[in-house]
């Protein structure tokens, strides 16, 4: 009789509990809702899926086709490899490993989507899926290396990019409102380039708005900023919607196959003369920072200074 009263007792302080949660979660979003932001600008760095780009009335970044897995191997004793990166390709399929250091090594998966296709979540899932099927036929030492990951860092996701006319004749920006990184140009992983081209970005968009401060000698709004961002975006179109269209390329000439022409492509006109082309967007140059004196005491003194 008693355990009985024991579970009843329990039973209403989890729904008690669980009522209670469910207030402060309505109460919080109330009061989210009434919330109202004012800023001087408004930049979306939210990711591929962004929010601020659908606003702006971009285009939703397609599907290549492709899938990706990435994770990272941890070897506490030391990964012994002879070789710090080494890449692998057959039909359909293009992998790689690239040792960061003497116990870490960073790799990837790439293969081409199916319809219908289901793609895992579990990290351990989709450890054993590389293993046992999509790079059962792989040197054992990049098994190796996928059978070594820490699974956190285990992810499968398709590769994404936004067509690059859309991103050279889309709306960049409206008022002081624009998007970076691959808020405005998410692109397929093939050339290394989209963290890179993010932190371009930050450099571009940082000097326009240095610019103006400097010009200004305080912070400012309104039309001058916006010209500020247009400026930024300008610039900043026609070189991502490059990176966007060589990493494309680049994908689809290394993994579509492994018939005489595209090995003829792949090895004859790709590696010996487009990727030579592509280093040097590697080496980009996206210019320097301007420099505030610390000695002007109107910045220093202005509330809206940002740190």
């Amino acid at each position: 009789m008693e355990e009985v009263k024991k579970e009843k007792s329990q039973r209403r302080r989890e729904r008690e509990r669980e009522s209670n949660v469910k207030m402060t979660r309505e109460a919080r979003e109330k009061i989210i809702k009434k919330i109202k932001y004012k800023a001087t600008a408004l930049i979306g760095c939210d990711g591929v899926h962004s929010v601020v780009a659908r606003w702006l009335g971009l285009t939703t970044p397609v599907n290549s086709g492709r899938w990706a897995v990435r994770g990272l191997a941890i070897f506490p004793e030391g990964h012994g490899l002879e070789v710090d990166s080494q890449q692998f390709v057959t039909i359909g399929k293009r992998a790689a490993f690239a040792a960061l250091n003497d116990k870490e090594v960073y790799w990837f998966l790439v293969g081409q989507s199916s319809k219908g296709e289901d793609i895992p979540h579990d990290p351990e899932t989709i450890k054993k899926e590389v293993i046992s099927n999509f790079a059962k036929n792989f040197p054992t030492s990049y098994l190796r290396v996928v059978q070594h990951s820490d699974l956190s860092t285990v992810t499968w996701a398709p590769l994404l990019f936004r067509f690059p006319w859309d991103v050279i004749l889309g709306n960049l920006s409206k008022g002081n409102i624009t998007v970076a990184g691959d808020a405005m140009h998410p692109m397929t992983p093939d050339l290394g380039q989209g963290g890179c081209s993010a932190l371009e970005d930050a450099v571009v968009l940082g000097r326009h708005i240095g610019n103006l401060i400097i010009k200004n000698k305080k912070l400012v709004a309104g039309d001058q900023v916006a010209e500020a961002l247009e400026r930024y975006v300008k610039e900043r179109k026609w070189r991502v919607s490059m990176l966007i269209m060589g990493a494309y390329l680049a994908g689809w000439v290394q993994q579509d196959g492994s018939g005489w022409f595209m090995k003829f492509l792949r090895d004859s006109i790709f590696y010996r003369h487009f990727s030579s082309l592509m280093s040097k967007d590697r080496q980009y140059d996206c210019g320097k920072l301007p420099c505030v004196s610390s000695s002007n005491n109107e910045l220093d003194n202005d509330p809206r200074k940002i740190y």
